[in-house]
């Protein structure tokens, strides 16, 4: 389970995440993942002591493998900004992860128990104007000004899709103007 596009050549030196292993008749058989969310996780404790010793909780991660990855972080300890510490010093602990990801995109948010405060900061980088949550059906609207909506939806969805697998809930991005026409009750 590579990173599409991704090859390999003997000699190489990739970091693995062990699926599993089984014993066969042939010997032991190791399953090897390059492109799940779980590698992505172990990476950030590899990198990250305060992920490694709990500081820092890793809340939701989601990824296209090759492209961009969001990952969602909350700190236990209120003195720690848990994004901060994740890029690292000029961006030095996030750069390592990029590079054993072949340079994916990773995209870190502050976790929230608000639920406003969590969709609006997991479709960073685009600025939302209003989040209106219906907590039965998991679902929120989600209002942006018109010259940020493409960067809210991202490039074939990406951007949404990934915050709304990061946070588990189901997003639906409309524009100010849209909104406006449509009479729909944002604040």
């Amino acid at each position: 389970d590579a990173i599409p596009g991704e090859t390999f050549n003997i000699g190489d030196e990739k970091k693995m995440y062990v699926v599993s292993v089984e014993k066969t008749t042939k010997g032991p058989k190791i399953t090897l993942c390059r492109n799940n969310r779980d590698f992505v996780k172990k990476l950030f404790e590899l990198n990250i002591p305060e992920v490694a010793n709990g500081t820092i909780e890793i809340m939701g991660i989601a990824r296209d493998p090759g492209l961009r990855s969001k990952v969602g972080v909350i700190s236990v300890n209120g003195d720690i900004d848990p994004k901060g510490a994740c890029v690292g010093a000029g961006g030095s602990r996030i750069r390592e992860i990029n590079a054993v990801l072949n340079g994916e995109k990773i995209d870190i948010f502050v976790w929230s128990s608000d639920t406003v405060r969590l969709i609006a900061e997991a479709l960073a980088p685009a600025k939302v104007m209003s989040v209106n949550p219906n907590e039965k059906e998991k679902r929120a609207m989600v209002v942006v000004s018109d010259d940020q909506y493409s960067l809210a939806i991202g490039k074939s969805g990406q951007n949404t899709r990934l915050a709304a697998i990061a946070t588990g809930w189901k997003i639906d991005i409309h524009k100010l103007s849209q909104a406006s026409l449509d009479g729909l009750d944002f604040k």
